[in-house]
C-alpha cells in the first residue's frame, strides 16, 4: 500500500475515499510504457518494492476488458514517484503522455482514427471512461482551437488529475497533428475546488 509521506501525490483524502475502478488497459499500458522506456531491470526492481497483488500488476497484467482494484496501481506509481521519478511529481505528466501514445497507437487507435484534435477532444468523455469507472468527463468547446475539460467525482488522486491526464491529453493532440497543444490544471479538488477543471488549447 502507499506509504503514509505519499499523501503529497495522493492528495484530500476525502477525495480519495470515494474510490474508484480501473480498466484492465490503463494497467497494461502503463506496465508496457515503463518497459519500453526504462527496460526490463527496471521494472523488475520496481516488482521487488511491491506487495504482491501490485507486482503481479506489473508482472502479469490482468484482463484488459475488466474492472480491477485501483490501489495496487496507485503503490506502483507511489514507488514510481518516491524513487525512479525522485519526488518529482511533474514526471507523471511525461508518463501520461506516453501512455497516451502507447493506447492510442494500439488499444484505442480506433479513437485517434477520429483525425483531427477537435474530434478527438469531443470524445475525451467517452476516453475517460475508457479508463475510470466513476466520474463524469465532459469537454466544452471555446471557439476553433480552445476547449475547457471539467471531472466531477471519480476519487482520481492528485499526480493523476494534476499531470498524468494533462500529460495524457497534450499527447493525444499532439498524436493527431496539433503543434501547440497546450493543457493547463486550473482547478483541483485536491485544493478545494468544487471539481477539477483544464484549460485545453491545440
Amino acid at each position: 500500500m502507499p506509504t503514509p509521506d505519499s499523501a503529497q501525490f495522493l492528495g484530500d483524502p476525502q477525495v480519495l475515499r470515494e474510490g474508484n475502478l480501473v480498466k484492465g488497459t490503463l494497467i497494461g499500458s502503463r506496465a508496457e510504457a515503463l518497459r519500453q522506456r526504462y527496460g526490463q531491470r527496471v521494472v523488475a526492481d520496481l516488482s521487488r518494492q511491491l506487495s504482491p497483488q501490485a507486482a503481479r500488476y506489473l508482472d502479469d497484467p490482468p484482463m484488459p476488458l475488466a474492472w480491477h482494484d485501483m490501489a495496487p496501481l496507485l503503490e506502483i506509481d507511489c514507488a514510481l514517484l518516491h524513487g525512479l521519478f525522485a519526488g518529482r511529481m511533474e514526471k507523471m505528466r511525461t508518463f501520461g503522455a506516453e501512455i497516451a501514445r502507447q493506447d492510442l497507437t494500439t488499444t484505442y487507435k480506433t479513437m485517434a482514427a477520429a483525425g483531427s484534435p477537435p474530434v478527438l477532444v469531443k470524445r475525451f468523455g467517452l476516453i475517460y471512461r475508457t479508463y475510470f469507472k466513476y466520474g463524469d468527463f465532459s469537454v466544452t468547446a471555446i471557439g476553433d482551437a480552445a476547449g475547457t475539460a471539467t471531472l466531477s467525482g471519480g476519487g482520481v488522486p492528485l499526480y493523476m488529475c494534476s499531470h498524468g491526464i494533462s500529460g495524457w491529453i497534450e499527447a493525444g493532440l499532439a498524436l493527431l497533428g496539433s503543434r501547440r497543444s497546450a493543457v493547463e490544471h486550473t482547478a483541483c479538488r485536491h485544493r478545494g475546488a468544487p471539481r477539477c477543471a483544464w484549460s485545453i488549447s491545440w
